[in-house]
């Protein structure tokens, strides 16, 4: 028949001593049972302890996703929260290299993809266990290769001689380059031997950078020929027919 009651932010039934948590205020509280006074005897205080814990929140994020296959380093998480987030573990699906203490990442590990990766907080405190995620990128990192058929080319064409471009994943939309001297496309890649500078050159290939991967150049060599030319001539013609010894020709080029 006695009543309850506690400090001022806990919610609590003066009645029953139920408590309320979720509209208490966290801290540490000491509940007070005061029996009724009767029978000659005075009202009598008798108290327990009870701890309102925090309910923790975080968050997780990669700075840079998406990542490239390329990197070899692992990529650390930042995690943020409030109250007891932290010392939780870190999962993904298979596929993702990821440390399950740290949270760090390996892209080159890792099989190209998108990927959730969740940060569970520890339970404490009466909390139970509470997952949290963050969505992040692994792309491949891009390949090609560039040939020209028919190289080594002769000054003498005037036509435009195209490259051929192969490549995997998101290998395309480069530019092409060369030294000084070679007369090429900067966007198809074709070359113009007939207003090139005859020689030998490398021609580079860049692949875009894209999905986290830098910009990869890839090359191949051509030559531009001189075209040759010649004069003959022959000393003393007219000849008659009476000249009976071979009558050599000059020949220059």
């Amino acid at each position: 028949g006695g009543t309850f009651s506690s400090s001022p932010g806990l919610t609590i039934d003066v009645n029953t001593g139920a408590i309320t948590p979720s509209t208490s205020t966290a801290g540490n509280y000491t509940v007070t049972y005061t029996i009724p006074a009767s029978a000659g005897c005075s009202a009598t205080p008798v108290t327990t302890d009870v701890v309102i814990t925090e309910v923790p929140t975080a968050a997780i994020s990669y700075a840079g996703t998406p990542f490239c296959t390329s990197i070899t380093t692992g990529e650390v998480v930042t995690l943020t929260g409030s109250a007891a987030f932290t010392g939780g573990t870190y999962s993904s699906t298979a596929g993702l290299t990821i440390d399950t203490n740290t949270g760090a990442i390996t892209p080159s590990t890792s099989t190209a993809g998108n990927y959730t990766v969740t940060y569970t907080i520890p339970a404490s405190g009466g909390c139970s266990a509470i997952p949290v995620t963050t969505d992040i990128v692994i792309t491949q990192e891009p390949t090609a290769t560039i040939t020209y058929a028919g190289s080594p080319f002769c000054i003498s064409v005037t036509t435009a001689e195209t490259v051929t471009l192969n490549g995997t994943d998101a290998y395309t939309g480069g530019t092409f380059s060369s030294t000084v001297g070679l007369t090429i496309d900067a966007n198809t890649g074709a070359v113009t031997p007939s207003t090139s500078t005859p020689g030998n050159y490398t021609v580079t290939y860049t692949i875009p950078a894209s999905g986290g991967c830098t910009a990869i150049p890839v090359t191949t060599d051509i030559v531009i020929t001189q075209a040759p030319t010649a004069t003959i001539s022959y000393a003393g013609s007219p000849f008659c027919i009476s000249v009976t010894t071979a009558e050599t020709v000059t020949l220059n080029g």
